[in-house]
């Protein structure tokens, strides 16, 4: 969403935590981790860096300072400067589960231009869920390399994935055409353990050398 010169995006996570009625139990600052990685990669998907992150918390005081961490890890894992976090906690109403949202303020950044039609499409990550992101963390797509390669334009596109799974991406992206894809379509993916990158054909060989698990080319074609 663009908000006047800046873009805007948001994720959120309810019921997963350190809380004991969570339904998915995990650390707090993982759960912001995981909530701010989302919001990131959106903002790498409007082609934009942020340089403002608000926090909505509605997990107590004392969660305050995991979900910060849980945050700042984000930027860390890509060599950037954490921006100023600010927000506000609900502290006047218990709550009996774990409750975040995270917002980051963006800067558009100057990139080539590119047609999508003509870049190739890859996934990387497989698609996780609830206790299988826990689990299967190696299969998660990793947010080092994939900010290197967008930050250097070996990567066009950075489109994450959520719970609509891949085939709800599909429909945004490609339209009617047909999608073959190695992955289940329909499963959600929970906080975009899958991504699509869009590649450039140029730099196809470049990206290879970079993604070395779980990287597979869709074949796009008309129906």
């Amino acid at each position: 969403m663009k908000v006047g010169t800046f873009i805007a995006t948001m994720d959120n996570a309810a019921a997963i935590g350190q809380k004991p009625q969570d339904v998915v139990s995990a650390p707090d600052q993982l759960t912001a981790y995981m909530t701010a990685r989302v919001t990131f990669l959106e903002q790498l998907a409007a082609q934009a860096l942020p340089v403002q992150v608000l926090l909505a918390n509605f997990s107590g005081d004392a969660a305050w300072s995991r979900y910060e961490k849980g945050i700042q890890q984000v930027f860390t894992e890509a060599g950037l400067t954490c921006p100023a976090i600010s927000g506000s906690t609900e502290s006047n109403m218990p709550t009996l589960q774990s409750g975040l949202a995270i917002t980051m303020l963006g800067e558009i950044q100057q990139r080539r231009a590119f047609d999508h039609d003509q870049l190739s499409w890859y996934t990387y990550g497989l698609p996780l869920v609830g206790e299988e992101v826990l689990a299967q963390p190696e299969d998660v797509a990793q947010l080092l390399p994939i900010f290197q390669a967008w930050q250097a334009e070996i990567i066009q596109q950075v489109w994450p994935v959520g719970s609509k799974g891949l085939q709800g991406e599909f429909a945004r992206l490609f339209g009617e055409r047909h999608v073959e894809c190695a992955l289940d379509g329909a499963k959600s993916a929970g906080p975009c353990t899958v991504i699509l990158l869009g590649i450039a054909p140029d730099n196809e060989s470049q990206a290879q050398k970079i993604f070395l698990r779980n990287f597979e080319k869709l074949r796009i074609s008309v129906k």
